[in-house]
């Protein structure tokens, strides 16, 4: 064989070798996102003498193997002598900004082997602490990490920091419908809403999930089990014996860490297991408005719920992801879930005595909810109707609805008229085809911190609030005592008294051609 033979055999060898090579390898990716998104997120930072040094947290998924990365702080002097600005990270890498008087886009590289998987501490810290400082603005200052995927989740332990972590941000996530069970979905849904500090997407099919919700009964547990799922697309399977096993199995998944857990978590484990979510101390407001709501001002997540009763008026099939959404941003506003609250799709079923919220567009129909709401509530319920297309002569009516309108949603919020220690929540929508997207909508933008009055109405562009904290002029139905009748239901009166109108002179005219024969 000559030599020149055996240089292209070698060569072809070297190619595919590298080839191969080259397709084993990682594929490497780039998230980049405001500090506003972030798990622990960054509206704005103030770095002066009585503030202290700030802080910016991010964490990176533990089977992502980080590359380079690039932090860009926009940075604002608070006076005109603010000294200069220390930025340390990780303890490991110091970068000196300069002192300025004028606003500064200050970009730091991040470099690989300085970031790990986990929690990464950027530390700013002011040169003199004896002049003013600096405020960092959160929504101009982005983060910026490369990384590789390394390996799968394996474990409880890996699905709770790759739920937590911001490099990159887990995906859509798949719970599992459970037919006349609301409860453990709901609180399920809670508990990934709190490790992630967001609402999550969720999706009704498991193959395009990132992480999966399951449920499993085995006569031969114990109790009540949390294990890790490896069937496919890695996740969580809620485990028990029976109902109540898998109950019990949702709240250990909601109140308990399973950071330090491998594939399964018992009872006696969440004993020693850190608690997620914290029960703050509520402030008393005089106030009753949805504000006051979004703000846990009002006693709906007292002792994590065990006072309120949720109605989840759709509660199988494609629409629960509605409920489930409102749940999961609800949680996060009360920082815990509402673990022990009760979870049903029926009111009459709920206990009594208890705060009640309606989720869904079936709450419509439901009268505890309809005869106590305020006059705001049918207000934004006309003006969703309109909306969509309606002529908003009947409320609960989904016949208006019409394709390719915007979804809308409405919210209240009001004291039981019966028990003013009792208070009644709803977020519905006359129009059942696009409540799950204004459900998305509301949970997963800022439109819930946006809610205000008694009641509102949301769309894809904004919140109206709805407040009439000035008594008008009184309506005739009002000032005479008259029932308060929608234009349907004077409609339908208008029309059976014509008919009776018609009958009496149908009857009268055979009464007299009757009498005109002699007959009697």
């Amino acid at each position: 064989m000559s030599v020149r033979v055996v240089r292209w055999v070698l060569a072809a060898m070297v190619g595919l070798l590298a080839a191969r090579a080259a397709a084993d390898m990682p594929e490497t990716a780039i998230y980049e996102t405001p500090l506003t998104n972030l798990v622990t997120a960054i509206d704005e930072i103030y770095v002066d003498p009585e503030s202290g040094d700030g802080l910016v947290r991010f964490a990176i998924s533990p089977i992502a193997t980080p590359g380079e990365g690039r932090l860009i702080l926009g940075l604002e002097p608070m006076g005109p002598d603010a000294p200069a600005l220390i930025i340390v990270v990780n303890n490991s890498r110091a970068v000196r900004i300069p002192s300025s008087q004028e606003a500064v886009s200050a970009e730091i590289e991040l470099p690989g082997h300085v970031l790990r998987r986990g929690t990464n501490i950027v530390t700013l810290a002011l040169e003199d602490d004896e002049t003013t400082g600096w405020r960092l603005d959160g929504a101009h200052s982005r983060l910026r990490v490369s990384y590789t995927m390394d390996r799968e989740l394996a474990s409880l332990g890996d699905v709770e920091a790759a739920l937590a972590a911001d490099v990159p941000q887990a995906g859509a996530i798949f719970i599992e419908d459970r037919p006349n069970d609301v409860m453990v979905e709901a609180v399920a849904a809670q508990g990934i809403a709190l490790r992630m500090g967001r609402v999550p997407e969720l999706v009704t099919d498991p193959a395009s999930a990132s992480i999966r919700v399951t449920y499993e009964l085995d006569a031969e547990l114990s109790g009540a089990e949390v294990r890790f799922s490896d069937n496919g697309t890695p996740g969580v399977i809620l485990a028990g014996r029976h109902q109540q096993d898998l109950e019990s199995a949702a709240r250990l998944f909601a109140s308990r860490s399973l950071r330090q857990a491998d594939t399964v978590f018992t009872v006696v484990d969440a004993l020693h297991a850190a608690a997620i979510g914290r029960e703050n101390t509520r402030v008393e407001s005089s106030q009753a408005t949805l504000r006051e709501f979004t703000e846990a001002r009002l006693p709906f997540g007292d002792g994590r719920g065990a006072e309120t009763a949720v109605i989840l008026t759709e509660g199988d099939g494609d629409r629960r992801l509605a409920g489930l959404s409102i749940m999961a941003r609800t949680a996060i506003a009360h920082e815990t879930a509402w673990i022990y609250a009760w979870y049903g799709s029926n009111s009459h079923a709920a206990p009594e005595n208890r705060h009640v919220v309606f989720v869904g567009t079936g709450a419509l129909a439901d009268r505890q909810l309809l005869d106590g709401a305020p006059v705001e509530f049918r207000t934004a319920l006309r003006q969703a109707a309109d909306h969509s297309g309606g002529s908003g002569l009947r409320l609960s009516s989904a016949a208006y609805a019409s394709e390719g309108v915007p979804p809308s949603g409405v919210a209240t919020v009001f004291t039981d008229p019966d028990n003013p220690t009792r208070w009644i929540a709803g977020f519905t929508s006359p129009e059942p085809a696009g409540f799950n997207r204004a459900s998305e909508i509301l949970s997963r933008s800022a439109h819930w911190g946006a809610l205000t009055g008694r009641a509102a109405i949301w769309d894809e562009d904004g919140v109206t609030g709805y407040d009439y904290s000035l008594e008008g002029t009184p309506t005739l139905a009002q000032r005479y005592g008259l029932p308060d009748l929608s234009l349907r239901e004077i409609a339908l009166i208008l029309f059976v008294l014509t008919m009776l109108f018609i009958l009496r002179g149908i009857w009268r005219r055979r009464r007299v051609n009757d009498k005109s024969r002699g007959w009697r």
